[in-house]
């Protein structure tokens, strides 16, 4: 089965974990597995899979025994058990940042300062992914028209060039390109300008295609909800996760044909009532 470390859900992990011993060991059940654990209920398993029951801090002990995990998967299955079943933003936080860090999940390449021109344009990060998905060459034209929508040919190879000096792709001895690294993440000192002008634009296009792409190539959705900033906090962290879930996704995917441009957002449409009512008092 998969490594635990491509994991960000324990619950998965476990299911998983169960359907793999399932096939190769014909003893193997939910009651062999609460026997290994020192429990009476023979469905205990199935429950924490299900999210009907939680893990303890003594449980999570036992589970770790009977899963066979080497010391320093043990301690990823420990942090991955307490991220999902934290109850403030806080240790939500501080589980997920121990996840990260042993996981390596996808490399990530940082863009500096230096290279904030990559957000200046919003189809340079869609070109850069376009590349690689066929041998166009050079031929700026057709990847000009197959952009939607198009650009000009000389802003394709103007991109183009620009991600080659900044040595986010390279070539191919085919001719074609290839990522030198298969994600990106934005550091700190990257000019906000740049990318809050690349996320408008693509918020733009979003706009765009709720009337002009169909519904089956499009998955476009919102809730509207009220929360409190602590509830806002833990939100953060699980679009965090869900997030580099995606990346594994993404980096499995060995058949891509098509780019897509996945955009979350979470942001008030009011103001804080509690602070309106301290501010005019009771009514």
């Amino acid at each position: 089965m998969q490594p635990i470390y491509e994991f960000i859900d324990y619950r998965k992990f476990l299911a998983a974990f169960y359907e793999y011993k399932k096939a190769n060991s014909s003893y193997f059940s939910y009651r062999y597995f609460s026997q290994k654990i020192g429990i009476n209920s023979p469905s205990f398993l199935k429950h924490v899979i299900d999210g009907k029951r939680n893990l303890t801090t003594q449980m999570i002990e036992r589970f770790c025994g009977a899963l066979d995990l080497s010391i320093r998967e043990a301690r990823y299955f420990r942090n991955l058990v307490l991220f999902n079943q934290a109850k403030t933003s806080g240790e939500k936080q501080e589980h997920y940042a121990v996840l990260r860090q042993m996981a390596g999940i996808v490399k990530e390449a940082v863009i500096g300062a230096d290279q904030y021109d990559y957000f200046a344009k919003w189809y340079t990060p869609v070109i850069r992914e376009l590349i690689t998905l066929n041998n166009f060459k050079d031929d700026f034209k057709k990847i000009a028209g197959i952009l939607k929508p198009p650009i000009r040919p000389s802003e394709v190879k103007a991109a183009v060039a620009l991600l080659q000096r900044l040595k986010l792709v390279e070539r191919t001895e085919q001719g074609g390109f290839r990522q030198t690294e298969k994600a990106i993440v934005v550091d700190g000192s990257v000019t906000s300008l740049a990318i809050r002008s690349f996320t408008r634009a693509m918020l733009d296009l979003q706009k765009t295609a709720i009337d002009l792409v169909d519904r089956e190539e499009r998955h476009i959705s919102g809730i509207t909800m009220g929360i409190s900033p602590e509830a806002f906090d833990v939100l953060a962290a699980e679009i965090e996760a869900f997030k580099d879930r995606v990346k594994i996704i993404v980096n499995r995917d060995i058949a891509g044909s098509k780019i897509y441009q996945l955009n979350i957002g979470l942001f008030p449409v009011s103001e804080d009532i509690r602070s309106e009512t301290g501010k005019g008092g009771a009514q």
